[in-house]
């Protein structure tokens, strides 16, 4: 019995130990660690990070001390960790452009990157970039070699375009999607291939938002678009995008970087109007409104937004909730016409979460209206 008992303190003991386990980060500067590495034949692994940044201190937590993950660390590299706004840290940013946190690099002992990658993620997909990223020739570094040494074919640039906006590196990935455009034919643009440059997904925000160079030749080429990538995808993407112009110009977010001006608007007018969007007229009422609160004329945002509730779409009700952050950035507002906007979206919509807002704008309004009493102490 009691050598069963030793025998599961033991276990125990050492799964404690393998559970305190985590990978050492040394206390040098990244120039230390170049030159240790280069003398140890191994590479430098740094974990680019700041204080406020939850996903750095999620891995720094879980994955940075999970056993296999520390071990592996501690045997083939040289680990170091760098704040991003302390000590060398914003010359590293500098240097390596660091575009989000926490961002990983693989650096030679003569500084060079070899592999790059960014974001929390499982330990898993973490040591899968690891042992990728640790071979010499992986596939981001020889495309990264062809596009050094003046290589320019399409799918290299497709790629790379890609590639530096996962990693956060915007401005270069804009400025190679810049070189593919203008190496690419009109017929070529609009092949299958090239529509993940101008769809709607996670790199769209850098590339085919409003007012990109993207964007805009997609709306006055819709046509050639639709007949390689289905009429109905080329228009989900423009009404998405024109929806997302409206409400961030209620909402105020537009106007915070981009003043208002007249004529953007008329474009973007007439950029629908050319389209065959099912909803073109519903979403012209939209860029209406939406230039009317550039306007800084509310009543004229309220009017037509009533007047053309009964014919929005259930995607384009979801102007309602910019609709109530604009009414409610407006100093002393009494929120006109209130109840009867609420109600008709109401009786226009399915989606709960639009009824909870009307019924929250019916109560601001009332609050908004209510008399002042005045001080009963003079």
């Amino acid at each position: 019995m009691k050598a069963i008992l030793m025998l599961i303190m033991l276990t125990l003991g050492t799964t404690v130990f393998a559970q305190n386990q985590k990978i050492n980060f040394e206390p040098v500067s990244l120039s230390d660690a170049l030159k240790k590495a280069k003398a140890t034949n191994k590479l430098v692994f740094v974990d680019c990070y700041t204080e406020w940044c939850i996903p750095c201190k999620q891995m720094e937590a879980t994955v940075f001390k999970t056993d296999s993950v520390a071990a592996f660390f501690n045997s083939k590299l040289v680990n170091l960790q760098i704040d991003m706004e302390k000590g060398e840290g914003p010359e590293v940013l500098k240097t390596y452009n660091i575009g989000a946190f926490p961002s990983y690099l693989l650096i030679d002992g003569d500084g060079k990157v070899l592999y790059k990658f960014v974001g929390g993620m499982p330990a898993e997909e973490f040591m899968v970039h690891i042992r990728k990223g640790m071979k010499a020739d992986n596939e981001e570094a020889r495309m990264l070699a062809r596009y050094a040494a003046g290589e320019r074919q399409p799918d290299l640039l497709r790629a790379l375009v890609l590639l530096k906006l996962r990693i956060m590196e915007i401005e270069v990935g804009k400025h190679i999607n810049g070189e593919l455009m203008d190496l690419l034919t009109p017929e070529q643009r609009a092949l299958p291939e090239n529509w993940v440059l101008f769809e709607e997904n996670r790199y769209a925000m850098y590339l085919s938002n409003v007012d990109t160079r993207n964007f805009n030749y997609l709306a006055d080429n819709w046509r050639d678009f639709a007949a390689t990538n289905h009429k109905d995808s080329v228009d989900k993407k423009m009404s998405h995008i024109f929806r997302k112009l409206a409400s961030e110009c209620l909402d105020g977010y537009h106007f915070k970087n981009t003043p208002y001006h007249k004529a953007d608007f008329e474009r973007y007018k007439a950029q629908i109007t050319a389209t065959e969007m099912p909803d073109k007229n519903q979403l012209l009422v939209l860029i209406e409104m939406a230039q009317a609160a550039g306007e800084k004329d509310y009543k004229r945002v309220t009017s037509l937004f009533e007047k053309n509730i009964p014919t929005f779409s259930e995607d384009n009700l979801r102007i309602t909730w910019p609709y109530v952050s604009m009414c409610s950035l407006i100093p002393g507002y009494k929120y006109p016409r209130a109840k009867e906007i609420a109600n008709k979206v109401i009786k226009q919509t399915k989606n709960p979460y639009l009824v909870s807002t009307c019924e929250m704008l019916k109560e601001q309004q009332v609050r908004a209206n209510k008399p002042v009493k005045e001080d009963q102490s003079k």
